[in-house]
């Protein structure tokens, strides 16, 4: 699909892999920015309006905390100022799993919740016009995160959530699509954080190791995503990592009756 004048709202675009792709998103001709993060970042803010002034980028706050409540109303206000929302990227995410609880709402939940309530909003069938979801994984949603098991958990779950929804029957309703990005390894300050909040006290050897282990930029990671996200192939989930973008191939074990 081409990013020319495509309406855009990024949840947690503050953060370094968001930022750097609100930066790529622009740099692709969209018509309107819309961060929803917790805080503002004015300086953020600020470099994102001067790479294309004749978009419109705003910020909204957004705690996803806060509940279906919080996020159907931040979401309809968007709506009524953008009238469309073409691609909802939901890219929260924490490390924390000495928080399972409080990681589960943020990186799963959140993401589920806003998905859900967009669905409505875009659908074709309903006030919207289609369009493009995209939620960010990781490559331990996609094989096991000893270090980090409830965080792989939560990406697993967003992989799974992603390519149920992708279901034709759905698409076909709504033209909306969906992808899963699985970015690797990194630079973001969150890698960082993973001595403290891993799994256990008995983790710290693992997580060090990841911590040394090599890893791309954040503006490596964003070019590749915006390889996925300009193919929007539905249902399809992408690694990227090392600045590469490569398509995972999703093995089927069980065929139920719609197939």
């Amino acid at each position: 699909m081409s990013l020319i004048g495509k309406n855009v709202v990024y949840v947690g675009g503050f953060g370094g892999i968001g930022f750097a792709c609100c930066a790529e998103f622009l740099k692709r001709g969209i018509n309107t920015l819309i961060i929803l993060d917790v805080n503002e970042n004015s300086p953020k803010l600020q470099q994102l309006n001067k790479l294309s002034p004749n978009a419109s980028v705003e910020f909204m706050p957004l705690n996803l905390l806060n509940g279906r409540v919080t996020i159907e109303r931040i979401l309809k206000t968007v709506v009524h100022k953008i009238r469309y929302i073409d691609i909802l990227i939901n890219g929260s995410g924490i490390v924390n799993d000495r928080k399972p609880q409080l990681c589960v709402d943020i990186n799963l939940t959140g993401l589920i919740e806003t998905t859900l309530v967009a669905v409505p909003i875009m659908s074709k069938s309903e006030s919207g016009r289609g369009g493009l979801i995209v939620n960010v994984a990781s490559v331990l949603g996609l094989e096991p995160g000893p270090f980090a098991a409830v965080y792989s958990a939560t990406k697993h779950g967003v992989v799974g959530f992603t390519r149920s929804l992708a279901d034709p029957h759905y698409n076909n309703i709504t033209g909306i699509s969906y992808i899963a990005i699985c970015p690797g390894a990194t630079v973001t300050g969150l890698l960082d954080t993973f001595v403290g909040v891993d799994t256990f006290e008995m983790s710290k050897p693992i997580s060090e190791r990841i911590i040394k282990a090599k890893n791309q930029t954040a503006e490596e990671c964003a070019e590749a995503m915006m390889q996925a996200i300009e193919k929007a192939e539905n249902g399809s989930v992408w690694i990227c990592d090392l600045g590469k973008c490569e398509k995972v191939e999703m093995h089927k074990y069980w065929s139920y009756i719609l197939d």
